[in-house]
């Protein structure tokens, strides 16, 4: 399994033509709404831990989600009600003493994947986190456009967060040590070490739960890829001036072709860590943010666990 998933990543990401025919000769089936009892994804959120006070990170999808309500026979509104409806329950159960993140990452990496490393390092790349979209799911925007949200300054995978604690959280994420996404410095880092519940709706959580980043970032210099991180440099909007600041981030040919996501899922699962169900037709997942953490720093004590195939990776340095 781990050899055709690492095959399977090289050919696909090495081969551009072929990603472009695959693309152009796939005929999507639209898919059916998903329709949920919005009263039995609340008790179910309630039960595994999205409770009053809690600090709660959710990954969500909701383009073919409906809520329904009791007693009513089909779901109500649009996707767009949809992600207003899962952001407010969200909100609802954790109260005003629970803090909700959701990660806003704008759309970079696919660009980034038909650029050398050379063009990378000379391009400057625009991010106002008051008013640069976010590509992970209309929940997402809508929530961290809510008065009240805040917005890590940090243009690569950036946080949104609501709550007694976000400011903790989002703090001195952007500062003069060239910090990395998930490191040291970051909201996610300090998530886990408050061992807040990762949860998804919508979506399975092994193919979008970012946590997995933090203990190859927190080894930092001592991660054993060579040429793993690569300089960035932004024009990052603040207090309505764009300031170029130099962050780190993973080069994203390791990320297309080289992480084993799979594995990881297979693996979580199998320690008891990754939790999977579904509610109506919805799936949600969920896994202690502090349990990912710790099981992966174990595993990639000395080894460069989840990637695989990294000697197939040519270096541009």
């Amino acid at each position: 399994m781990l050899a055709g998933e690492v095959l399977a990543r090289q050919v696909y990401w090495r081969m551009p033509w072929l990603r472009n025919a695959l693309a152009s000769s796939r005929r999507w089936p639209k898919e059916p709404i998903r329709a949920v009892r919005r009263g039995e994804l609340r008790d179910f959120l309630r039960e595994i831990g999205v409770v009053e006070g809690a600090l709660t990170m959710a990954h969500t999808a909701v383009t073919n989600l409906r809520f329904e309500e009791a007693g009513k026979e089909s779901a109500q509104g649009g996707f767009l009600a949809a992600a207003k409806t899962l952001v407010d329950l969200l909100l609802d159960l954790l109260g005003p003493a629970g803090t909700l993140v959701m990660p806003t990452n704008p759309q970079y990496e696919a660009d980034d994947l038909n650029r050398s490393f050379a063009e990378r390092g000379a391009l400057v790349l625009p991010y106002d986190p008051l008013r640069t979209p976010c590509a992970v799911g209309m929940a997402n925007e809508l929530f961290w456009r809510r008065k009240g949200a805040l917005r890590s300054l940090h243009p690569y995978n950036p946080l949104a967060a609501a709550g007694p604690l976000a400011e903790e959280l989002l703090r001195d994420n952007l500062n003069p040590r060239e910090p990395l996404p998930h490191g040291v410095d970051s909201g996610y880092y300090r998530f886990c070490a408050r061992n807040g519940l990762v949860v998804s709706v919508g979506v399975p959580l092994w193919r979008s739960i970012t946590i997995i980043h933090v203990a190859e970032e927190i080894r930092d210099a001592d991660w054993p890829i060579k040429n793993f991180f690569e300089r960035r440099r932004y024009a990052i909007r603040i207090g309505g001036r764009d300031e170029i600041q130099v962050v780190r981030q993973r080069r994203p040919a390791f990320g297309s072709i080289c992480v084993c996501n799979r594995k990881v899922r297979r693996d979580l699962l199998r320690e008891g860590i990754l939790h999977e169900g579904k509610i109506g037709a919805a799936t949600v997942d969920w896994a202690s943010a502090r349990e990912v953490f710790d099981y992966l720093m174990e595993r990639n004590r000395n080894s460069h666990y989840p990637y695989y195939g990294v000697n197939l990776l040519r270096s541009e340095q």
